[in-house]
This record gives C-alpha cells, sequence and structure tokens, in this order.
C-alpha cells in the first residue's frame, strides 16, 4: 500500500510532533532507536532556515560483533572513536570522496552502536533543499547521500549532538504505519551479518531508497 507523501513547505511540525528525542534516548541499544525514529522528524536549522525532513529509512549496526560496523571486533580507531562514545552523539563519514554518510552513535559510552539513517521523506525547506539538489522532490532525500546533500550536511556535524539546538529530531504524535524488516544495502563483505534483517523502512512510502 502506497503511503501519501507530506512534502512541503507548509508542513506544521509543531503541530505533528511530541517534541525533541532527549539523550536518554539514544543510550538505549541501535535496533530499538532504529525502529523508534522511524517517522520523527531529523530538523535542522542552517543560514535562517529549517530544513526538515521524516525518517523513512534506517539500518542498525550492532558494534564489536556485527562484522558490517565499523566498530567491529573492538578496534578503536581515529576514524571510528566517536562510536565509543555516549549515545547521541552524530558520526559521519565520507565515501568516494564525495559523499557524507549519516550515523548517530547509540546505546552507553564504550558500547559502538549506531543508527544509519538512509532516506528521508522531505517536509520542509524544500526549496532551500533544491538548491543543493535539484528540482524533482522525489530524488531530493531518497538515498544516504542524497539527504546529506539537500541537508548540506558535512564533515562539521562529526562529533555533535543530535540533542542540541542545531540539529535534532522530533518524535512523531501519531505513527500509523507499517515497517519492513530486511537485510542491509551494500554490506557484502560481511561474512557473518549481511543477511541480518536489520534494515527497517516505512512501508510504501515513496522516499525509500531501495525495496
Amino acid at each position: 500500500m502506497k503511503e501519501k507523501s507530506k512534502a512541503g513547505e507548509n508542513f506544521n511540525l509543531k503541530k505533528e510532533s511530541k517534541g525533541k528525542r532527549k539523550k536518554a534516548f539514544f543510550a538505549k541499544n541501535a535496533k530499538y532507536v532504529a525502529k523508534n525514529i522511524l517517522g520523527d522528524f531529523l530538523v535542522l536549522k542552517r543560514d535562517k532556515h529549517i530544513l526538515a525532513g521524516r525518517i523513512v529509512e534506517v539500518e542498525s549496526y550492532l558494534g564489536k560483533d556485527d562484522d558490517a560496523s565499523h566498530s567491529f571486533s573492538g578496534k578503536k580507531t581515529a576514524r571510528n572513536e566517536i562510536l565509543y562514545q555516549e549515545g547521541g552523539i552524530i558520526y559521519v563519514y565520507l565515501i568516494y570522496g564525495l559523499y557524507w554518510c549519516f550515523n548517530i552513535a547509540t546505546s552507553p559510552e564504550a558500547h559502538p552502536q549506531a543508527v544509519f539513517i538512509r532516506a528521508l521523506e522531505p517536509v520542509k525547506g524544500v526549496e532551500q533543499m533544491k538548491k543543493r539538489r535539484g528540482k524533482k522532490i522525489r530524488n531530493l532525500t531518497n538515498g544516504p547521500c542524497r539527504w546529506t546533500m539537500a541537508f548540506g550536511i558535512d564533515k562539521n556535524f562529526l562529533g555533535k549532538k543530535i540533542y542540541s539546538g542545531q540539529i535534532y529530531i522530533l518524535e512523531k504524535k501519531k505513527k500509523n504505519f507499517n515497517i519492513t524488516e530486511t537485510s542491509r544495502i551494500g554490506i557484502d563483505y560481511a561474512q557473518k551479518s549481511k543477511n541480518l534483517p536489520l534494515r527497517y523502512y516505512i512501508e510504501g512510502n515513496e522516499f525509500v531508497s531501495k525495496r
């Protein structure tokens, strides 16, 4: 069943949300956080504009025992040290030398789990997003690097707190959708965990990157 899009400049975030997700929420494990932020709104205040997207697709990464995770085997490096901090810290990294992927560290400190945000449905600041990504709403944010481009995410977000004043997640008041659980994308190198159902998306939403 196709879900009706709410994309548009007149979307009322205050009316649709309960308020910001607090620090304590992100201290929970990656599976819990991933499933529960589906339908929530990721909000960024930038250049006197508010950009917001409904979270429609995520993946969870389970840390030291997950061979698809950057923290697999528990070896701490300069690249992955953010994941070992307390839940709620933003972890971004560059792929192909061009595109930024956006993750949120979860769980208590020293338990390096994370949630990877793969796709958003644009609901606020669409015209600003178009300046970075083009005119087609359908392609603005329907992928992990597309939405970060539309929002202007870069290395400056590494280490920021997702419950800060600039970037945060608003909890959706009412959620009425089905969640599809399937394997994660682009992790064929992972021998043990590549087939685990750790990717979650809102069934029928047109902004999901891949079905």
